[in-house]
């Protein structure tokens, strides 16, 4: 049996201790990843095409790419929210 100070076995999303800011960076950040990844999945409805060209790529390759950089920059903004957060934790 676990050692559950709860004495059920339902989900916990976050820690209890989580801050109502951390929370709702959590959830916006799982709904953008979860909708790009939709996005991703179906692209070819928006990027069924080889004309026109974008920066010298067929608009098809463009759109993968532009997916890619967009989920980058998202990792990114993540990374230094939670890293800037720990930081002040640690104070």
């Amino acid at each position: 049996m676990p050692n559950d100070s709860r004495g059920d076995y339902s989900f916990t999303f976050f820690p209890p201790k989580t801050s109502p800011k951390a929370k709702k960076r959590g959830i916006f950040f799982t709904v953008f990843f979860s909708l790009l990844i939709i996005i991703q999945c179906c692209y070819w409805v928006i990027g069924n095409a080889a004309l026109p060209i974008v920066l010298g790529m067929p608009f098809g390759m463009f759109v993968v790419v532009a997916l890619i950089v967009v989920e980058f920059v998202a990792l990114l903004a993540l990374y230094f929210l939670e890293s800037s957060e720990n930081d002040q934790e640690v104070m």
